[in-house]
């Protein structure tokens, strides 16, 4: 996107590709996990796998990062947003943000501050939110107004009524995405970019390998698909009930609608949870706002909702009168991903757990494959060792590895 300083498409460039191996042992075959998706999931579980001892390759339809991930705003959560509804996710979150901060401390956005929590109305119940935040671990600090807002240009600051500081940040999320693929490749993972996947030969309740768009048949012992939205069609015909089946996860497609405004308006990120949560987001020379509203949607394209933009830039003019017409530019667009829910999770878009599904599980079942959904990218650690967990477990292949320190 145009506020990425380090355009997701040069990752792939930036990588030297494993050299193919197209004889392998018997024994590597036996053991061999495929990948199919090679965006922040993908590469985080390809990476945690081969680290466990597992041969892997990693299969991605274009280039690395090329579809949701390339989307994805580059908001690190603490978990904050989620303390009062969800504290376990909340803790989760904060967890997260420190592992990923200590494994690639670069991929935060230069000069950008932690994220202010901003409140607009007076009836705010701003004591729960901090006990919310105390209690789940998430270090908070209560910020005057006039100071807190001070670099935010344009900003209406009547009508903020509490200010709190709180450790979420921006991130490049190109630079995240090229720290986990040069980790996966030093790992040993087997990187093919370019190689669609075109489908899945399956007897006998297993899947042999996967068909790529080319004809060639890559074996292997597991299959995760870790697409995300453009593998959603793949990952539902293996999850159609017969009577008597009953799925864990409902999968689900949702989409958020995104603005990205030249100049910025400093470098600030802010989050106005009681104003819709709307949330702005600093990269490069470009202020993204977003907000916390997800619309559910039947198809992948990442074609914007007329309505939701219109709602979103609406509520940008709340806060900021006149920005958006004085800005030298304006790019509105939309993003679509997949994710599994489970039935007891009501509002979609807030507490999205990791995913592992275990098609052995469902009917008619299939035992060797897996498909992965990392909720927020901000628990790619979290989902990636739950996979190895349950690969481990499902492949039997000796002592369980330990997870190194990130």
């Amino acid at each position: 996107m145009a506020y990425d300083e380090m355009a997701v498409d040069r990752v792939q460039h930036a990588i030297l590709e494993t050299p193919r191996t197209d004889i392998m042992s018997a024994a590597d075959i036996s053991r061999r996990v495929i990948v199919v998706g090679g965006g922040i999931a993908g590469l985080a579980v390809s990476m945690r796998l081969a680290q466990a001892g597992f041969p892997v390759i990693l299969l991605e339809a274009s280039e690395l990062g090329s579809a949701a991930s390339a989307r994805n705003q580059g908001w690190l959560h603490s978990g904050a947003l989620f303390a009062l509804d969800t504290p376990p996710y909340a803790r989760a979150c904060m967890a997260a943000l420190d592992q990923t901060l200590r494994f690639c401390p670069e991929c935060i956005e230069p000069d950008a501050s932690p994220m202010l929590y901003l409140f607009s109305r007076d009836d705010a119940d701003v004591g729960s939110w901090t006990q919310a935040w105390t209690a789940a671990g998430i270090p908070w600090h209560s910020i005057p107004i006039n100071s807190a807002c001070a670099g935010l240009t344009g900003l209406d600051t009547t009508r903020i009524r509490y200010a709190f500081q709180l450790p979420d940040r921006a991130i490049r999320t190109s630079h995240l995405l090229f720290r986990l693929a040069a980790a996966a490749q030093a790992a040993g993972v087997e990187v093919r970019a370019c190689t669609p996947a075109r489908c899945l030969p399956i007897e006998n309740r297993r899947i042999y390998g996967v068909v790529t768009s080319s004809g060639e048949v890559i074996y292997g012992q597991m299959v995760i698909l870790a697409g995300g939205s453009s593998g959603l069609d793949m990952c539902s015909e293996f999850l159609e009930q017969c009577p008597g089946g009953q799925a864990d996860f409902e999968l689900i497609r949702l989409k958020s609608h995104l603005a990205a405004l030249q100049p910025m308006i400093g470098p600030t990120p802010f989050c106005i949870p009681d104003a819709g949560g709307l949330n702005h987001l600093p990269h490069g020379t470009s202020s993204v706002f977003g907000s916390t509203q997800w619309e559910r949607v039947s198809t992948a394209d990442d074609l914007p909702i007329p309505k939701h933009v219109e709602r979103l830039k609406q509520t940008i003019d709340e806060f900021f009168p006149d920005q958006i017409s004085r800005s030298d530019s304006l790019q509105l667009w939309a993003g679509t991903t997949a994710q599994a829910l489970r039935f007891d999770q009501i509002e979609a878009g807030r507490d999205i757990w990791p995913a592992v599904i275990d098609h052995a599980r469902h009917v008619p079942p299939v035992d060797n494959l897996i498909s992965v959904f990392a909720g927020r990218a901000t628990l790619w650690a979290k989902l990636a060792e739950d996979t190895r967990r349950i690969v481990r477990a499902k492949l039997d292949v000796g002592p369980l590895q330990p997870a190194p320190r990130i």
